[in-house]
């Protein structure tokens, strides 16, 4: 009850209805959390999440400059956590002007509101800003993305940057993450659990499927990803780069032996094989493995009670898998 009286936190949250959105809404719209006042912000799947967060989401397209601009002057947040963007590098690369507009621009926009309403920019950023050369990244590891996706990402990173250099006022936390997977609305919307499609499709028809087992990857719990904003969020040590990330190494190989297991299916190697070379397409980094000590050890220190959380890949699958009524 003492908290009552203290001034609410205002969190704005962009991409509210996307995985890594969803679970954000989620995690900050917790009966702990009632010193936060959230408003999220959703586009395209506004309808299909309203329900779950009625008096938290609006519809509100972030591209659109003068719209965002009166949103957030009117709201006034003290965080905004930038979770939007575009995310499949091959979308990215085939249409590099939307991709520049979502992922660079409203990051533009932002950093321009956050200084005129003083909020802190919480921007979500990739392992994708690394080459995969020469893992395991700490957070001051030179980047050099290899497709046009992570270098969007690298681009409003350096903008971000950029701005705390020319004003002492403004204020930011950039957090990289790997590839992330969660309870999804269906199997094509995140990298992760796409893969099953195939596995299933492979024990339906009997015929076998290959899976990429060159690019090396680190999946990570998009609630996982949110508890780490909020405690990186009240840890208050800003104008610095994170990372966060799951600790397992696995391909999509690796990945979908895990998936048919999970669905009973017996001898799984006899239906999905390994593509054991760089696959055509987007660029992307071989191992891009980051370092989370720095952001592990700054919650640790300024917290009381940390609850960091790591999800154990083949613990998550079962239950998204029945969430989906696949088991």
């Amino acid at each position: 009850m003492a908290n009552a009286a203290l001034p609410k936190t205002k969190v704005l949250i962009t991409g509210a209805t996307g995985l890594l959105g969803r679970a954000l809404m989620k995690v900050f719209t917790q009966p702990p959390l009632e010193h936060i006042k959230l408003v999220g912000l959703g586009w395209s799947r506004y309808e299909k999440y309203v329900n779950q967060f009625p008096n938290e989401l609006r519809k509100l397209d972030i591209t659109n400059d003068s719209e965002l601009s009166e949103f957030v002057n009117d709201f006034k947040p003290n965080v905004i956590i930038h979770a939007a963007a575009e995310r499949r590098p091959d979308q990215c690369e085939g249409d590099k002007e939307k991709t520049q507009k979502l992922n660079v621009g409203t990051t533009e926009k932002l950093i321009e509101l956050s200084k005129s309403v003083n909020a802190t920019l919480f921007y979500i950023s990739s392992d994708y800003v690394f080459d995969g050369e020469n893992p395991p990244y700490d957070i001051d590891a030179k980047t050099n993305p290899l497709s046009f996706y992570g270098k969007t990402k690298e681009e409003s990173e350096q903008l971000i940057i950029k701005a705390s250099k020319e004003s002492n006022s403004f204020k930011y936390i950039i957090l990289r993450v790997p590839v992330l997977y969660g309870y999804v609305e269906n199997l094509k919307e995140c990298a992760v659990t796409a893969v099953a499609e195939q596995v299933i499709k492979a024990r339906d028809t009997n015929q076998p499927t290959e899976i990429d087992n060159w690019q090396i990857r680190y999946p990570t719990c998009v609630e996982d990803v949110a508890r780490v904003c909020y405690e990186l969020m009240i840890s208050k040590q800003y104008n610095s780069i994170y990372h966060f990330s799951g600790q397992q190494m696995k391909t999509k190989y690796d990945m979908a032996i895990d998936m048919a297991n999970v669905l009973g299916i017996t001898n799984p190697q006899s239906i999905i094989k390994p593509i054991n070379e760089k696959l055509p397409g987007a660029p992307r980094p071989h191992n891009a493995c980051l370092n989370i000590f720095h952001t592990v050890d700054t919650i640790k220190k300024n917290l009381n009670n940390p609850t960091i959380h790591l999800s154990i890949f083949e613990v998550q699958l079962p239950l998204i898998f029945k969430d989906l009524k696949l088991i």
